[in-house]
């Protein structure tokens, strides 16, 4: 998790950071999983950012087909994210929004936040990542 943390150490604009980024890595038997966190606030919005790496395990959820769906609940697309593919999911009355991010087969970025009432707040957060940093580490 340690080659995580700089990934999630970020300032962004108009948001306070919470604490200081944490992580944890997992090993059992032939598995191990990694994540590093952190957790920022604006006014009555919160947010909070998560890598985790699977050591190239695939991730399923992102599997390359596209996808969009609205309701009067929720809106479901695919998009691309700095050429990465993501998944954002925004809930309209909960105003609570979700932004995924494959990147390099290897890294999961997800991106939670509330009081949100547009999925451009998580864009724009995500572009505050350094994603083709990350997929480097992939190698």
């Amino acid at each position: 998790f340690k080659e995580l943390l700089p990934f999630v150490d970020i300032k962004i604009p108009g948001w306070t950071m919470e604490g200081k980024p944490s992580g944890t890595t997992l090993k059992q038997d032939q598995v191990m999983v990694s994540e590093a966190r952190v957790s920022f606030r604006a006014d009555d919005r919160s947010l909070e950012i998560i890598i985790m790496d699977f050591m190239g395990k695939t991730i399923p959820f992102l599997t390359g087909q596209q996808l969009e769906m609205e309701s009067s609940e929720e809106t479901v697309r695919t998009t691309e994210v700095q050429g990465f593919k993501a998944m954002e999911t925004l809930r309209h009355r909960e105003r609570q929004g979700e932004l995924s991010i494959s990147v390099a087969d290897r890294f999961w970025v997800k991106i939670d936040a509330e009081g949100v009432d547009n999925l451009e707040v998580l864009e724009n957060i995500a572009q505050q990542l350094d994603l083709k940093k990350l997929a480097a580490l992939a190698r």
